[in-house]
């Protein structure tokens, strides 16, 4: 099996706010074509300066690795 390493995406999980009974509300927001070889800080760091232009809280980050897999 071979694979191929494709590009990856990034997910911000912000929290909106509340509903009715208190629990946390979440929007995501998705980027994609991150380069695979960037490191996770550097994927932490741009994520949370994106974040941070929003008027959301950030949650978390999730980091979506995509290969491609074919026969040899």
């Amino acid at each position: 099996m071979n694979t191929t390493e494709g590009f990856s995406s990034m997910m911000l999980h912000l929290q909106t706010g509340f509903d009715e009974k208190g629990a946390p509300q979440y929007k995501d927001k998705s980027y994609t074509r991150v380069t695979p070889t960037a490191t996770q800080d550097d994927v932490y760091a741009v994520g949370e300066a994106l974040a941070s232009l929003s008027s959301y809280q950030l949650h978390h980050i999730q980091l979506l690795n995509r290969e491609d897999l074919t026969r040899a």
